[in-house]
Parts: structure tokens; sequence; C-alpha cells
């Protein structure tokens, strides 16, 4: 049904919250202008009303009652900012299925809960948005779904925490250890203060579920998902890397082939000539590969206060341009997805990094080719650095491309090994 104009109501008045109420006071009219309809902030609501956000912001418009949005007939589109899971499904569900349009950076609600959310819009004619949900103000998700519309995504590889990204490059360009990293990237604000989603790499599995669903128009699961974080990269592997033409990322890599589909999270060396290699510090980037247009890259701020509130404004402008002129529809964000075969991830084929630490004698890396070859996996290149004082010294590997199973059962033998001191050091090579 066509309106005279749109009212908005925002839950969470945190820092994205805030960025938001920023955005409609300082570019009301911008957003008027853009969505070709009035548009007005009409309420806030959050537990905390009084501290002081540093914006003032018009009587009236504070509550603590979330009734005051979620019962409002007035109220078109309803921002969710709150995070998590309880009670943000609660209120987003009562949004939707109160005929309210949603928008929402809640990349864990969507992550978990697509199925559900979508399958409520769907049924309520409203339009769930989430753009703000991966990779804060990069327009990633409506770059797929409409300036990509003519592709079928074969392939992304994507960084995607700014937290992850700027400690790995810390400890590449500053030669820092990783607790020394962190520290410094908490001070700057760009690392939590409980930095564990984001180090362990469920932050990136959040985003990449999202991201691969859209892409492939097909389900994934966060279960279907193997997660590696970046807590045990020690600069004695980057700088190796380094020697070979690599450095060190935290990817999400997802790939369609057929009907299967692979979609994992872990560090890896990107060949320096890539285009994900130049990504540094907090920011994100999207290496994407269509059928149609081959190579992209999104790059940009992946968080922060003012890059995330233009994502979630920009939402608010596309359901306010299509209030505008009466439309109703559902975009493809949020629409339900077919189920998809997973590939198993022994299936699948990388080339690898691998560092031993071994005693110094002869034959001792003649055995561990050895195994590497009676699998299948041969080796494209070594460095041995010459005796220490302990009489162990590290022999690293680049391998050709091969099967993680047959990589992992080579590593099985190896590491039993009584010349191999410690477990082996292994990662994944992207080129």
């Amino acid at each position: 049904m066509k309106k005279d104009s749109v009212k908005v109501g925002l839950i969470g008045f945190g820092t994205i919250g805030k960025g938001v109420a920023k955005l409609f006071l300082n570019s009301g009219s911008i957003i008027s202008s853009k969505s070709g309809i009035p548009v007005e902030l009409k309420k806030i609501c959050d537990l905390d009303i009084t501290t002081d956000r540093g914006i003032k912001v018009p009587a009236g418009v504070l509550t603590t009652n979330i009734d005051d949005i979620l019962n409002d007939p007035d109220i078109d589109i309803v921002i969710e900012l709150m995070g998590g899971y309880k009670p943000a499904l609660d209120f987003v569900l009562r949004a939707i299925n109160g005929g309210k349009h949603v928008v929402t950076a809640n990349k864990a609600l969507l992550s978990k809960y697509w199925d559900e959310i979508a399958r409520a819009a769907a049924a309520n004619g409203v339009q769930i948005m989430a753009e703000a949900s991966v990779g804060g103000g990069i327009p990633i998700l409506r770059g797929m779904d409409k300036g990509l519309a003519a592709n079928r995504i074969e392939k992304i590889m994507a960084i995607l925490n700014g937290t992850c990204n700027y400690i790995l490059s810390k400890m590449t360009f500053d030669r820092m250890t990783f607790d020394a990293a962190l520290k410094e990237a908490q001070a700057k604000g760009f690392a939590e203060a409980d930095p564990t989603l984001d180090i362990e790499g469920f932050d990136t599995m959040h985003k990449i579920t999202i991201l691969s669903t859209m892409a492939f128009g097909a389900r994934i699961h966060e279960e279907d998902i193997p997660v590696e974080g970046i807590k045990k990269v020690d600069y004695t592997d980057i700088e190796y890397a380094g020697e070979f033409g690599y450095c060190m990322k935290l990817l999400a890599i997802a790939e369609k082939e057929g009907e299967a589909a692979s979609v994992r999270v872990h560090p890896a060396l990107v060949n320096k000539k890539h285009l994900l290699a130049s990504v540094n510090y907090e920011f994100n980037a999207i290496y994407l590969k269509g059928d149609a247009v081959g190579e992209t890259l999104f790059y940009g701020r992946g968080a922060g206060e003012m890059p995330t509130a233009s994502a979630v404004l920009s939402d608010v402008i596309y359901i306010s341009r299509d209030i505008s002129h009466g439309l109703e529809r559902v975009e493809k964000s949020a629409s339900p997805a077919k189920p998809v075969k997973m590939q198993k991830p022994g299936e699948i084929i990388s080339k690898y990094y691998l560092r031993f630490n071994v005693v110094d004698r002869v034959g001792v890396l003649a055995s561990i080719a050895g195994v590497l070859s009676k699998n299948n996996i041969g080796i494209e290149s070594v460095i041995q650095k010459v005796q220490n004082q302990h009489e162990q010294v590290p022999v690293v590997i680049m391998t050709y491309a091969a099967r993680e199973a047959d990589m992992k059962k080579s590593l099985k033998k190896i590491d039993s090994m009584k010349a191999v001191k410690e477990k082996t050091v292994v990662y994944r090579v992207v080129d």
C-alpha cells in the first residue's frame, strides 16, 4: 500500500545504533530525498536511555518499552541492532508477523535462524534486509543480488574480520607476537575486550554462512563449516611464508561446483600476487568469481560505527523506495533457500605449507618425502635450515595440490616418526 511517509523504529542504541541516529539527524533530508518519500526515525528502544551518547535525540524518541515500536501501527521499518540470539529473534519475528519490514546487522542471528526468518518474511509479504551483517560498509550483498545477478557465483574468498586481519598485519610488518598484536588491536578499538568470536574464526563463519547461502541460493548451515582461528599462528611461519612469496590471512572460502558446495574458515597462505594479499590491517575484502564477470573484489572497512550505519541506512532507503511506490516484494537476501549437498572436507584439493621440527640427521627429509609421495603428494619446494645448538632443525615444505584426506593420512604417519619432535605445522595455500 502506498504511503505518504515512512516511519522507522530502532532497537539497540549502542555503537552502531548511535551511528544510525547520527545519520538520521545529520542527513535526514538526503535519506528522504533518495527514498522519494519522507523518512522519520520515530522511536529508539534500549535498556539504557540515560547514558550520554554525544548526540541530541528529539524528545519522545527514546524508550525502554519494546512495545512502543513493535505495537505501533505507524512504524513501517524496524532496525534491529541488538546482536545475539535472544531476545533479538523474538523481536525480529514479532516485527515481521506484525507486517513490518526489518533491517538488521545481526550476522549471528541470520546465520543460525535464516530459514525461520525468511519463511516468516515470505509469509507476511515484508522485506528482511541485512547489508550491514557482512562487511560493514562494503555493499557486498546488494552487489551480488543486483550487480552480479546474471552470474553464477563459483567461488568466494574473503577477509571478513578486521580484528584478525589487523593482528596478522602487525605480526607480518612489525614482527609482533600474537599477544602483543591483539593487545594493540584492543587498545585501538579494533578488537573486543573478549575477542574469542573473532580470533577463533566464528565471526567470520557467521558472515560466510550468509554470503554463501545468498550466493549459491542454497542453505549453508553453520555445522557444515569447518572453522579454524588464528590463535596458533606463529611469526616463524609468517616469515617462512614470505620466503616462498606468500602472506598469512584468515580466509573464508566458499566454492560450488555442480550440485556440491564447500565452505570453510581457516588461516591460509595467500600468494602475494593475489588481490587479497594487499588487504591489510582493519580492512576487509571479498573476492568473487562469477561465470560471466570473472574476478571481482569488494574492498573497504568491514566494521565501525559509521561504515556499518551507512549500510543500515542504505537498506532503509531501498525499502522506503518500494513503500513510496506502493510495491510489495521480498528481497533475495532473506529468501528461503534450497538444501545443498556439501562436499566432504577430505575431498577438498589444496596446496599445503608444512613445517616439521626434526632431528638433524641424514635421511629424515627423504623419509618425509617418501610418506608424502606414497600418498600422492608432490613437493614443490623446500627450505631446510642449518644445524642449530639443539641438533633440531625446521624443515619447511611447500607441496603441490593434494587431497586433504591424503594430507591428513600423511601427517599422521610423519608425526609418529622418532625423528619428528613436534606436531607438524600445516596451512593451506591459495595461489
